[in-house]
C-alpha cells in the first residue's frame, strides 16, 4: 500500500473580513493490492474451486477498482470464470485481437498469468466505446493483475499496525500542517505561472495564513444522580468518573434473554456476570437472564429463537454473534426494530474474549443498554426549560438508490435527556412533507404528554445539508415545519430557529501553544470562532466542541438559516456546546450536538439494515445506539 499528497484542497468564499481562499491538504489511498492477488489468496485458501469462487465473488463484487495504465475507475459486476486473457474480441475496425494481444499493443504490457480469470466491470460511456468489450452494452472484461484495489478494506481497517502507519499521513499535526499551506501559498507565489494567474485575475495573496482571536466557553458541570463532575477542559473526557456514578434515571433489567451459540457458552455467563458487577453503581438492576443456546450461528436459528421468546414484557434481546456478518446483523436487527419490537444488544465473542478487557466492555454496554431501555445518564444545566431541540439527518438507502432514510430526534423533557425518534422513508418530495408534518405532530403530543404543555422555543439542526441543497431547505422544508408547529394548538406560537450542521467543511484553526509560542496546537474544546472567516451573508459559527487525539481538529460549521427564538448570538452558541455533551454512546463531548449523532445513528441502521421505518413502539427509546 502507498499512501501519498496528492493534491491541496482550495475553495474561495466572500467572508466578514474580504476575499479569503480556503486551502487544506487533500491526501488518497493508494492501494498496491491487485484483483489477482485477491483471487489467489482465496484459492490458496479454500481447496475446494466452488467456494473459492463464492469467496472471492463476495469480497470483489460491488468493488471499485483502478486500472494504472489508463488511469481509469471501474466497478467489479462478476467474475467471468470460463473466460482468460486469450478471450478473442473484435475490435471496431473488425479485426479479432485476444486481451493479451490488446494490451501488448497498445500499453506495452505483457500478461504474466494467461490462465487467470476475467472480472466484468461496468464501463464509463467514453469508456465503453473503445478497447475489450462483453457482448452486453456498457461491460467489458479487465484482467486482474492488471487492476488495483481501491480504498480500504475491511481486513486493512482490522490491521492495527497498517492504519497506524496510515494515520501519520492522514492525521496531520497543527505543526506540519501549517508549514505545508505555508509552503504551499510561498510555492503560488514564487512560480511565475502561479503569479501570471493571479495577476489575470488581479488577486493578492497574503505571505501568512489568516490570524485571528477566538475564545472559548466555559467547561460544562456534568450531572448525574448523586454528584456533579467537572472534567478536564483539555481532554473534555469524563469516562473515567462516570464508569462509577449512579445514573440520573436507571432502568432494570428484569426480563431479558441472551442468544448465543454453543461455543460461546462461558464467554456469555461471564459477561453476564460482569454486566451485574458494573450496573449496579449506575442504580440498574440486573436480574439473571434466560440463556439461550443455539446449535449453529445460521441467520434463521437467531430469528426462529428470538421468535419463539419474544413478548411485550421482555426487556432486551442480547444477542452474541461469532463474527461481523452483515446479513445476519441486518435480518435480527430487522426483526427486532419493525416485527418483534424490543430493544437489542448485539455483541461480537471476540469483543468479549479480549483479554483483561470484560468488565471495561460491559461497563461500556451496560451504560449503552440503560441509554437503550429509556434511561438518562448524564445530563448538563440547560438554562430554558420550555425548549425543544430537534436533529435531522439523512442517509441513503443501501438497497434503493432512489430512496433515502431520514432520521428526526426531538426532546421531550426540560433537559433534553429523553427523546422520540421517528424515520422518514423518502422517494419523493411528497414523502418528505408528510413525514416532516407527521414526526412534528407526533413530537410535540409526546413532549405534551410528558411536561403537561407545548415546547415555547424550537431549535431545529439539520445535518446532511451541502451548500447547493440549502435553499431547498429555506424554501420547502422550513415552511413544512414551521406551519406544523403552529398547528399543534389553538394560539400556539412557538420560537423557531433552524440550524444548518455541517461536519465536513476544510477549515482548519490553530493555536499557540502558551508553553512556546513557535509551536501550534489544536485549539481546546469549547473554542468558538464568529468573525473575519465566517460568511458575510450569514449568521453562522465554527465550534470545536471535542479534542483530537491525532492530527488536527476539525471545526465543525453551523449556519443559522432562520431564528426567532429571541436567544443571544452567545446563548445560541452556548447551547450548542451544550447538546454536544449529551451523546450517551460516548462519554466526553462530540463534533455535533447529541440530538444529531442521534439522527444520524437512527437514519444509519434504517438505511443499511432495516430499510424501512422502525415500529412505533420503539419511538421513546434510544434503540438505534
Amino acid at each position: 500500500m502507498q499512501m501519498e499528497i496528492i493534491s491541496f484542497y482550495q475553495k474561495f468564499a466572500l467572508c466578514l473580513g474580504q476575499l479569503m481562499i480556503n486551502v487544506d491538504l487533500s491526501t488518497k489511498v493508494m492501494n498496491k493490492q491487485t484483483v489477482y492477488s485477491i483471487l489467489m489468496d482465496k484459492f490458496n485458501r479454500f481447496n475446494d474451486t466452488k467456494q473459492a469462487q463464492d469467496a472471492s465473488l463476495k469480497e470483489l463484487v460491488g468493488q471499485i477498482v483502478l486500472t494504472p495504465y489508463n488511469n481509469e475507475t471501474y466497478k467489479i459486476l462478476d467474475v467471468a470464470w470460463d473466460k482468460d486473457p486469450n478471450y478473442q474480441f473484435t475490435k471496431r475496425d473488425g479485426t479479432q485481437h485476444s486481451l493479451c494481444q490488446y494490451y501488448q499493443e497498445k500499453y506495452h504490457i505483457k500478461i504474466k498469468d494467461p490462465q487467470q480469470p476475467l472480472i466484468v466491470v461496468k464501463a464509463s460511456k467514453r469508456m465503453a466505446k473503445r478497447g475489450p468489450k462483453k457482448d452486453e452494452p456498457g461491460m467489458i472484461f479487465l484482467i486482474p493483475e492488471l487492476c488495483c484495489i481501491t480504498g480500504i478494506s475491511d481486513s486493512m481497517r482490522q490491521d492495527f499496525s497498517l492504519m497506524k502507519e496510515m494515520s501519520t499521513y492522514t492525521h496531520v499535526g497543527p505543526n506540519e500542517r501549517y508549514q505545508q499551506l505555508n509552503g504551499f501559498l510561498t510555492d503560488i507565489q514564487k512560480r511565475e505561472e502561479g503569479r501570471k494567474e493571479l495577476n489575470k485575475w488581479q488577486i493578492n495573496l497574503d505571505k501568512e495564513l489568516v490570524q485571528l482571536t477566538g475564545r472559548t466557553m466555559e467547561t460544562e458541570p456534568i450531572i448525574y444522580k448523586d454528584r456533579t463532575i467537572k472534567y478536564n477542559p483539555l481532554e473534555a473526557d469524563w469516562s473515567r468518573d462516570g464508569r462509577s456514578l449512579a445514573h440520573l434515571s436507571a432502568k432494570h433489567l428484569d426480563k431479558w434473554i441472551v442468544i448465543y451459540c454453543q461455543r460461546d457458552s462461558q464467554v456469555a455467563h461471564s459477561f453476564v456476570d460482569s454486566l451485574y458487577k458494573v450496573c449496579t453503581p449506575f442504580g440498574m438492576r440486573v436480574d439473571f437472564p434466560e440463556m439461550i443456546e443455539l446449535p449453529n450461528d445460521r441467520s434463521e436459528t437467531f430469528i426462529h429463537a428470538i421468535e419463539n421468546k419474544a413478548h411485550p414484557q421482555l426487556n432486551l434481546v442480547c444477542c452474541i454473534l461469532t463474527n461481523n456478518r452483515k446479513d445476519r446483523y441486518d435480518a435480527i436487527k430487522k426483526v427486532l426494530c419493525v416485527d418483534c419490537p424490543i430493544p437489542s444488544q448485539m455483541l461480537l465473542s471476540k469483543t468479549l474474549q479480549r483479554p483483561g478487557q470484560l468488565m471495561s466492555v460491559a461497563t461500556k454496554v451496560g451504560i449503552q443498554i440503560n441509554a437503550k431501555l429509556g434511561g438518562e445518564i448524564w445530563a448538563v444545566q440547560i438554562p430554558s426549560k420550555t425548549i425543544m431541540v430537534i436533529g435531522i439527518d439523512t442517509y441513503r438507502d443501501s438497497q434503493s438508490r432512489s430512496s433515502q432514510m431520514i432520521g428526526f430526534v426531538a426532546s421531550i423533557n426540560p433537559t433534553c435527556t429523553r427523546y422520540y425518534s421517528r424515520v422518514i422513508e423518502q422517494r419523493s418530495d411528497k414523502d418528505l412533507i408528510t413525514g416532516y408534518k407527521s414526526c412534528m405532530q407526533s413530537a410535540l403530543q409526546k413532549y405534551h404528554q410528558v411536561n403537561g404543555m407545548l415546547p415555547a422555543k424550537i431549535i431545529i439542526y439539520r445535518d446532511g445539508v451541502t451548500d447547493f441543497q440549502l435553499l431547498d431547505v429555506i424554501e420547502n422544508e422550513l415552511p413544512v415545519l414551521n406551519e406544523t408547529c403552529m398547528k399543534a394548538q389553538e394560539g400556539y406560537d412557538p420560537k423557531l430557529g433552524m440550524i444548518i450542521v455541517k461536519k465536513r467543511g476544510s477549515a482548519r484553526f490553530f493555536a499557540r501553544d502558551p508553553r512556546n509560542n513557535r509551536q501550534l496546537i489544536n485549539p481546546p474544546p469549547g473554542t468558538i470562532i464568529d468573525h473575519t472567516v465566517t460568511n458575510q451573508e450569514w449568521y453562522d459559527f465554527y465550534l470545536i466542541s471535542q479534542m483530537a487525539r491525532q492530527g488536527t481538529v476539525a471545526p465543525t460549521h453551523f449556519n443559522v438559516i432562520w431564528d426567532r427564538t429571541g436567544l443571544k448570538v452567545d446563548h445560541m452558541q452556548r447551547l450548542t456546546q451544550k447538546l454536544c455533551h449529551l451523546y450517551y454512546n460516548w462519554p466526553g463531548t462530540i463534533r455535533v450536538p447529541g440530538v444529531c449523532q442521534y439522527a444520524h445513528k437512527l437514519a444509519f441502521l434504517a438505511a443499511q439494515s432495516l430499510h424501512t421505518q422502525p415500529h412505533e413502539n420503539l419511538a421513546d427509546k434510544l434503540f438505534y445506539l
